[in-house]
C-alpha cells in the first residue's frame, strides 16, 4: 500500500492539474488559415496567426493548399480563413462556386493588380503591350515563352485566356512553375540582360528588387484593378466573434505590404510578420480594438 500511495497521489495531482485548465483553452479547436503560394498571402496569414494567438489565445494552424481547395475548404469548414481572394476577375470562378457558403470579410489592401511584366530595359518602342507580342521578332527575343507560376493559380487561368484573346497560341507557350521558379527565371534573365515576359502581380517583392513594367492590355483580357478580400467560414462569426470582428477591421496599405514582402524575401514569412507587428502597434491596436500599449504587452 505504501508503494502504491505515491503513484496514486501522482495520478490525483495530474487529474487536478488538467481540471484546472480553463475549459475553453482545453477544448479550443484551431482556426485553420489556408495559404497558397502568393507571397502577400503568406505574410498576411502569418500576421493573422500571431495576432489571433497572442491577443485572443486561440490556436491557429496554417495549411498550404492550391487556390481551389482553399475556397472549398473555407466553404466546408466551420473555423477557417483564406486571406487572398483576388476579385472580381482572378478568383471569380471560385467565388461564384462557393460565394453563398462563405463570409466575405472585405478588402485587405488597396492597389492590387495582375498582368504580364517585362524588365524595363526591354525597349518600349518594340514591346509596350501584349498586342506587340504578335511580332515575330518579339516572339524570337522572348524565346516563344511566357514564364508562369503554379497551374492552379487564377493568374495562370486568365493568362491562358489572354493567349487565346491575342492569338498568341502558335507563337508562345505558358510555362508552369512555382512562384519561386518564376522569380528565379526573371533574375537570371535580368542578370544576362535577356528579354523575358512573366506573369506578375502587385504587391510582390520583385517590384522592389527589379526595375520592371507591366505590358499594356488593350483588350482588357487580364482584367482591371483587383481587390484582395478575406473570406471566412460561415460559422466563425458565432464561434469566435472577437476574432471575426478583428479580421473585418484588418487592412494594410500597399507600402506596408511591399515592405513586409521585401523583409520576408530576406528573412522568412514568420519573421517578416513579427517585424510588421512590432513596427505597427497602432495598426494592430486599431484592428483589435485595444490600445497600443496593451496590445504591445500581449505581443
Amino acid at each position: 500500500m505504501k508503494r502504491f500511495l505515491p503513484v496514486l497521489m501522482t495520478a490525483v495531482f495530474a487529474a487536478l492539474s488538467l481540471s484546472s485548465v480553463p475549459a475553453a483553452a482545453a477544448q479550443a479547436e484551431p482556426i485553420r488559415i489556408y495559404v497558397d503560394e502568393y507571397a502577400e498571402g503568406q505574410v498576411m496569414s502569418h500576421v493573422a496567426k500571431q495576432v489571433i494567438e497572442t491577443t485572443y489565445d486561440v490556436p491557429v494552424e496554417l495549411k498550404m493548399v492550391a487556390v481551389g481547395p482553399a475556397f472549398l475548404g473555407v466553404a466546408n469548414d466551420d473555423r477557417s480563413l483564406f486571406l487572398v481572394a483576388w476579385l472580381p476577375r482572378t478568383h471569380g470562378a471560385y467565388m461564384d462556386r462557393v460565394g453563398d457558403d462563405v463570409d466575405n470579410l472585405g478588402e485587405l489592401f488597396d492597389g492590387a493588380r495582375l498582368g504580364w511584366a517585362v524588365p524595363a530595359y526591354v525597349p518600349e518602342d518594340a514591346l509596350a503591350s501584349i498586342a506587340d507580342m504578335k511580332d515575330p521578332a518579339v516572339a524570337e527575343k522572348l524565346g516563344g515563352s511566357i514564364q508562369g507560376i503554379s497551374a492552379g493559380a487564377g493568374l495562370m487561368q486568365v493568362s491562358e485566356e489572354t493567349i487565346d484573346g491575342y492569338g498568341l497560341d502558335d507563337d508562345y507557350r505558358l510555362i508552369t512553375a512555382s512562384s519561386a521558379a518564376m522569380t528565379a527565371a526573371l533574375k537570371r534573365a535580368i542578370d544576362n540582360k535577356e528579354w523575358i515576359a512573366v506573369t506578375a502581380w502587385s504587391p510582390h517583392w520583385m517590384w522592389e528588387r527589379f526595375d520592371l513594367r507591366y505590358l499594356d492590355d488593350p483588350k482588357g483580357v487580364l482584367g482591371g484593378r483587383e481587390h484582395v478580400d478575406a473570406i471566412a467560414s460561415k460559422g466563425l462569426a458565432k464561434s469566435e466573434p472577437e476574432v471575426h470582428a478583428m479580421l473585418k477591421r484588418m487592412h494594410y496599405t500597399l507600402d506596408q505590404i511591399n515592405t513586409a514582402l521585401v523583409n520576408a524575401e530576406e528573412t522568412s514569412y514568420a519573421e517578416a510578420a513579427q517585424t510588421f507587428i512590432d513596427e505597427h502597434p497602432d495598426v494592430i491596436a486599431e484592428w483589435t480594438g485595444r490600445d497600443a500599449q496593451n496590445q504591445s504587452a500581449a505581443n
